[in-house]
């Protein structure tokens, strides 16, 4: 749109000028011949937009979650050194990075976690919403990936969790991270691929 046709009639024109020249400067508007466009970085901020509040809305993450066995039937579980799960028990995960492929983000949380490599398989995607009372501690999207055959040695302790072999039954639910015991019944029972939404309470037992 061209500059005339951008301006609200409510706001003067230097005022205008001034927060046109502001965004182009911080590279999310360009001109091009007299009009004016979002660059790719401004279709970016857009994307994350409220357009009821115009402040960026706070949003679901995107994790892989890892689940991994050895010979013994144990599993690789990791006690965090990080909120909002201090100290609780559970498996592996960790964000997405933008532009990363999923099982790609799922291998190098593995590796940097717990210094292991794995043959993956996407199982399946829970979504998990988890209180503290009424207020929300997290919402995230987590792409299950079942690991075999993990090489490699194991790096026990990290700035972000303990990373350790165990059973999950020898803990009390309040010291999982909750949704795990969800989700390691959905890999016994199910034999497909699977989708579930899960709303939890920290007070849960």
């Amino acid at each position: 749109m061209r500059f005339g046709d951008l301006k609200p009639r409510t706001i003067e024109g230097n005022q205008f000028t001034y927060h046109i020249k502001k965004l182009v400067s911080k590279g999310f508007i360009k001109s091009d011949k007299g009009s004016y466009s979002l660059t790719s970085r401004g279709r970016a901020l857009v994307d994350r937009m409220s357009f009821e509040t115009f402040k960026e809305r706070t949003q679901p993450k995107i994790v892989t979650l890892l689940v991994l066995q050895d010979d013994k039937g144990e599993y690789l579980l990791y006690r965090r050194k990080r909120n909002p799960f201090l100290k609780k028990i559970g498996f592996p995960y960790g964000k997405i990075h933008l532009e990363e492929r999923v099982k790609e983000a799922a291998e190098r949380e593995l590796y940097e976690k717990t210094g292991l490599t794995s043959s993956f398989t996407h199982r399946g995607d829970v979504y998990l919403t988890v209180h503290d009372e009424t207020e929300l501690i997290t919402h995230m999207l987590c792409h299950v990936f079942v690991g075999t055959k993990p090489q490699g040695e194991l790096i026990s302790d990290t700035t972000i969790g303990e990373c350790f072999w165990g059973t999950l039954k020898t803990f009390n639910q309040q010291d999982l991270i909750p949704g795990t015991i969800h989700i390691q019944k959905l890999i016994e029972k199910r034999k497909t691929f699977f989708f579930e939404e899960f709303f939890l309470n920290t007070n849960e037992e």
